[in-house]
């Protein structure tokens, strides 16, 4: 069966059962007996489950989109950053740190580079206008990797991310205490390291 005839028929499962397990359980409009009233009702709660089935099967065997063979990989998404006082790892919804109680800043996620946001802002856009400027059509994620490094900046770690596109979290270095650089990438040059052949940095 194909997946959208299981998904039509889970909705009329779905739409039928509802239909008896409401008139068996909570209408008098069947001017049933209590017993048959109450198996009607279990024989929608039957015919409900049943649809449930469906709508699931039908929605694992739906198609997904394949991604194409020369497509670069996704970096890994991150669910955690670094306390920027203790260094101490965070998820991303905590306000404080419960090692040092500090009111953690919202949007960081590094704890080890320099506290200057707006120094950072500016030291990205000088690096971007730069590559811009010779044709760079992005730039590869390039992480100091020790034990300062927040999951977001391990997981970006060389993947290619364009310019003018910032990605979830913030640009390479762009953010107070990342201590992340962006490497730029050319066009007409090879692949570049964790993703399929693609820009790579201008000698």
């Amino acid at each position: 069966m194909h997946y959208r005839s299981r998904m039509a028929a889970a909705a009329v499962f779905l739409a039928a059962g509802g239909a008896l397990a409401v008139a068996g359980f909570f209408s008098g409009e069947l001017a049933l007996d209590f017993a048959p009233a109450v198996a009607v009702g279990f024989l929608g709660l039957v015919i409900i489950a049943l649809g449930v089935l469906l709508l699931r099967r039908g929605l694992s065997e739906r198609p997904r989109p394949e991604r194409r063979p020369d497509a670069p990989p996704q970096p890994l998404p991150y669910y955690s950053r670094n306390c920027p006082f203790c260094g101490r790892r965070l998820g991303l919804k905590e306000e404080k740190c419960p090692a040092c109680r500090r009111k953690v800043p919202a949007g960081l996620t590094c704890s080890a580079g320099d506290a200057d946001a707006e120094a950072a802002k500016a030291a990205f856009a000088a690096a971007r206008d730069a590559a811009l400027a010779e044709g760079s059509s992005g730039y590869i994620w390039r992480a100091v990797r020790d034990e300062g490094t927040c999951e977001r900046c391990a997981n970006n770690d060389g993947h290619i991310f364009p310019w003018e596109r910032e990605p979830i979290g913030g640009h390479a270095g762009a953010r107070a205490r990342c201590r992340c650089r962006p490497e730029p990438v050319f066009p007409e040059q090879g692949s570049a390291k964790g993703a399929a052949p693609s820009p790579t940095p201008k000698a």
